[in-house]
């Protein structure tokens, strides 16, 4: 599953300005990919953050702010015009000139409280379906009838369903399992069975994690389905989440085992404490998976790494010690010169490795 983030600078569109303007038909994509009718409009996006230095009908010149003593600029097509004046600065992945315009930040502004009943209401799918979303995050009780009306009509854009359900378990509590169960279990088509994965990932209820969790362990249903599953464990962002995912590391799938570390490591400092237990468990798999996971997690409790590498036996923490920053571990390796030698040992040969030439492109089992 995909993880989303936010980077500089968000363009934001209404619908009518995209109608005003006749986009061009692409190619469509192949039937594995949905069959879908992929459309363009021209854009050009900024590169890095920066100011504008001059703007005309042919062209449009700045400057970058990492390279303030080269002007770069290019050319406007007929059917493209520039959204910024000279002299107006810009973020990264912001559309400098284009067929569409995007809001600018007073207009992207809220006004004010939204009519969500109106929403509700409106003739256009994407508007009822913001509705449905907007009355889920804002908690609002009375448009329930409204909502559950537009989750219970088989004749409903399917995605406007699927969050209207979301607003029923998550503020009005109906149960997740009589809202989603048929969908995951019995739905033939598999991308429904997917966004509804995907709504109940983010629908934070006790029930909407089980339901979860029970397709992430059943090894009956389909690995895509279960692998979605583990990312929309780590999507709640709780400690049990956390716990649950460590025992995904045993699953026999590795596409199980790779979207429970992703998760994992999406979850940071939440899921530490089953971790650092995790590098105790008698299971190979998990420990192995849990050792990674704080690999790439900053900020790990060395310490209690470290008192783990002292008392067990388990080869874990040792390797996990050795995998952690130098300067952090380096104090509690040297405590362990003297209790533990044979741990001492093993992440001194460790360091010696990691830190050679060789480890850079090393490959396990790999011949001349």
């Amino acid at each position: 599953m995909t993880a989303w983030q936010v980077e500089d600078w968000i363009n934001l569109f209404t619908v009518q300005s995209f109608k005003q303007v006749t986009p061009e038909q692409l190619k469509p994509k192949g039937i594995s990919e949905g069959a879908e009718v992929q459309v363009k409009w021209k854009a050009r996006f900024a590169s890095g953050s920066g100011h504008v230095v001059k703007v005309n009908k042919e062209h449009l010149e700045y400057l970058l702010d990492d390279n303030p003593g080269r002007r770069r600029h290019f050319r406007l097509a007929e059917d493209v015009r520039p959204f910024l004046a000279a002299g107006d600065c810009f973020q990264r992945h912001q559309v400098l000139a284009g067929q569409v315009k995007p809001l600018t930040s007073d207009e992207s502004r809220c006004a004010g409280r939204c009519d969500m009943a109106k929403l509700l209401a409106s003739r256009e799918r994407t508007v009822r379906f913001t509705g449905c979303k907007l009355a889920r995050l804002a908690k609002t009780t009375e448009l329930e009838g409204v909502v559950r009306a537009l989750a219970e009509d088989g004749e409903e854009d399917p995605y406007v369903r699927m969050e209207a359900k979301a607003y029923l378990c998550e503020v009005v509590r109906d149960s997740a399992a009589t809202q989603f169960h048929d969908i995951l279990f019995q739905c033939p088509d598999e991308q429904m069975r997917l966004e509804a994965v995907v709504t109940l990932a983010e629908t934070r209820t006790p029930e909407a994690f089980q339901l979860l969790r029970t397709v992430l362990q059943d090894t009956a249903q389909p690995l895509f389905l279960r692998s979605a599953c583990a990312w929309g464990i780590g999507c709640h962002g709780t400690k049990e989440a956390a716990e649950v995912l460590v025992q995904a590391f045993a699953d026999v799938a590795p596409e199980i085992r790779q979207e429970a570390l992703h998760a994992l490591q999406d979850l940071g400092a939440i899921g530490l404490d089953p971790l650092v237990k995790g590098l105790e468990n008698p299971s190979a798999d998990i420990a192995a998976g849990v050792a990674e996971a704080l690999r790439r997690i900053p900020n790990v409790p060395v310490g209690r790494i470290a008192e783990l590498a002292e008392q067990t036996s388990s080869t874990w923490p040792a390797w996990t010690l050795a995998h952690l920053p130098k300067e952090a571990v380096t104090p509690y390796v040297a405590a362990l010169q003297s209790r533990r030698p044979d741990v001492h040992y093993a992440v001194s040969v460790l360091w010696n490795f990691l830190e050679s030439w060789i480890a850079a492109d090393w490959t396990p089992g790999a011949m001349p």
